[in-house]
């Protein structure tokens, strides 16, 4: 069913008119680092073994769930006993990576399925001798991306894919990293990849940042943007590739299709995630300090007359990369860790904050878009 929702007013600046000020939701004893919107419930992975919610302290063993609608912690619980690092969905599946070795008690190797509505752990048993920090689905096939050698006892530098219809390793993709993978973008006709690689799948010109043709898995040569920086996040369009990187302070970087930078925006920290929600780009990481105005060089630095205080997010112009007024002034030394956003929840985030200002908020918040005005502070 196609849920059309109303026009929200614009803001004075051209965002769109998202609150500053959380709704009251969960909190977690631990790190958020990833999470994925399926309908009106968000998915949540991280290191974290309890939830708060309503004056309790609930387990939740790496994964939990929360009512976008109502922030409300939802009854879903597998337990798994090491990190989780991503998350992505498709179908009935929630698709989990990351440093663990059990799911409800039962052997996966860092790798696995999870059902959306009941928590029990899925038949998928491919094994990764390392971590995986990075998931995507596309196309019938899982792709895996982090830091290891092999998938099953074959060889595989970082990057894998299995299969959908029987759980099996693609023995025809090949492309692989010398190096970390870190984030995974499906869109359009490609698979973008990131991470702290020089080379993806032996090529030249892929350092950090490169892409692969979905149909067949080779590397797509008419994507060059020349990253400089290690790349952390990945949110893709139709025509840009927005990535959230690492670097002298960070960065956000738009590319066009053939890797031309089209704009690049500095903050003092990393950027370590980001999405996009109607034409405004929003990221996090454990920045302080941003730069209001956009760059066409990727190497660029900020001047002090250009800073402005900005605490862990901010949002910015997708087309031009102005940088936009929206501060919900977020706290911690890592900050923000995961983001995603869409017209019916608004905006969710995790990382290891534990407050907007004034408002207490232990690793997870929503934002919502304001459909008849922002309350203010």
């Amino acid at each position: 069913m196609l849920f059309v929702l109303p026009a929200a007013p614009a803001s004075a600046d051209g965002a769109p008119p998202l609150s500053t000020t959380p709704e009251r939701t969960v909190g977690f004893d631990g790190l958020v680092y990833t999470s994925v919107h399926v309908g009106d419930t968000v998915y949540l992975g991280g290191n974290f073994t309890h939830a708060f919610a309503d004056g309790q302290t609930v387990k939740r063993k790496r994964l939990a769930a929360v009512d976008a609608r109502t922030g409300k912690l939802l009854p879903w619980a597998p337990a798994l006993d090491g990190t989780v690092l991503a998350v992505t969905a498709n179908g009935k599946n929630l698709y989990v990576t990351g440093e663990f070795t059990k799911v409800n008690e039962q052997p996966r190797a860092r790798l696995a399925a999870v059902d959306l509505s009941t928590g029990a752990v899925g038949s998928l048993k491919p094994a990764l001798n390392g971590f995986g920090h990075a998931v995507e689905v596309s196309g019938g096939r899982l792709y895996v991306g982090g830091r290891f050698t092999a998938v099953n006892g074959r060889a595989a530098r970082s990057l894998a894919a299995i299969r959908l219809a029987d759980g099996t390793v693609d023995t025809g993709f090949t492309a692989g990293t010398d190096g970390k993978v870190l984030a995974l973008a499906a869109a359009g006709n490609r698979l973008y990849v990131g991470g702290a690689f020089k080379k993806l799948a032996g090529a030249d010109g892929t350092a950090r940042l490169g892409a692969l043709k979905l149909a067949d898995g080779k590397v797509d040569t008419t994507f060059k943007p020349g990253t400089p920086y290690p790349t952390f996040g990945l949110t893709a369009t139709k025509d840009r590739v927005f990535a959230a990187l690492a670097g002298a302070g960070g960065r956000v970087a738009a590319y066009r299709p053939d890797g031309g930078l089209a704009w690049t925006s500095v903050t003092d920290g990393d950027v370590q995630a980001i999405t996009q929600l109607d034409g405004t780009i929003y990221a996090g990481g454990h920045f302080t300090t941003a730069c209001t105005q956009p760059s066409q060089i990727a190497t660029s630095w900020c001047k002090k007359a250009m800073q402005r205080k900005q605490s862990k997010m901010a949002a910015w112009d997708a087309a031009t990369g102005k940088l936009l007024g929206w501060d919900p002034r977020s706290n911690g030394k890592w900050g923000v860790l995961t983001m995603k956003a869409d017209m019916r929840q608004g905006l969710t985030v995790g990382g290891d904050f534990t407050a907007f200002g004034t408002q207490d908020q232990k690793r997870f918040a929503r934002f919502l878009i304001c459909r008849y005005g922002c309350p203010t502070r």
